[in-house]
């Protein structure tokens, strides 16, 4: 399914984009993941046809969650770096996909991959708000949870490192709770 493309209105393709956005949010809180999945989609289509790169990745960061909260990871981790590859000048979007990279590892049990995920998330969070007072409270919250994995994380990579079975490590993980969740 193409969106509509008319070359010569950018400013109507990108509202479109945007009302596409609006209609996938609410999909969302409305708990229809599929319409929801429908809606960013003809939105990400549109938004890489026309290049409007900061909607490219936030789309690529909220379907990529969406997707990972279904446990699809293969496509999560798709759209999260062609996120990364696009958002080099908003920390607040990098720190994002970042994070949820960190979960894609986590639920593959690739956790040296996760921890590297994790330290460039952290890496992108202290070097945008040195002063934590000026950050949203939303990424203090994240970049609390992910330095408390940290450790946890240190500790599985040594294990490995020193040849422990991979199978005989386990370690819980719990998404965030979505936002569309009202207990989130």
């Amino acid at each position: 399914m193409r969106p509509p493309y008319d070359p010569s209105n950018p400013d109507a393709d990108r509202n479109q984009v945007l009302v596409w956005i609006h209609q996938g949010d609410q999909a969302c809180g409305l708990r229809h993941f599929i319409k929801a999945i429908r809606y960013y989609q003809l939105a990400l289509d549109l938004a890489r046809t026309r290049r409007f790169l900061d909607l490219q990745g936030r789309l690529c960061r909220d379907l990529g969650y969406l997707y990972l909260h279904h446990h699809n990871t293969d496509k999560a981790r798709n759209l999260l770096q062609e996120g990364l590859g696009i958002c080099a000048g908003d920390p607040v979007l990098r720190f994002g996909l970042l994070t949820n990279l960190v979960s894609v590892s986590m639920l593959e049990n690739d956790y040296r991959q996760g921890l590297q995920r994790l330290e460039q998330a952290l890496d992108v969070f202290e070097k945008a708000f040195p002063d934590m007072s000026a950050a949203p409270f939303d990424m203090v919250a994240s970049y609390a949870a992910l330095y408390r994995l940290r450790r946890s994380l240190r500790r599985v990579v040594s294990l490995l490192d020193a040849g422990v079975n991979p199978e005989r490590i386990r370690v819980i993980y719990r998404l965030a709770p979505p936002p569309w969740d009202p207990k989130g």
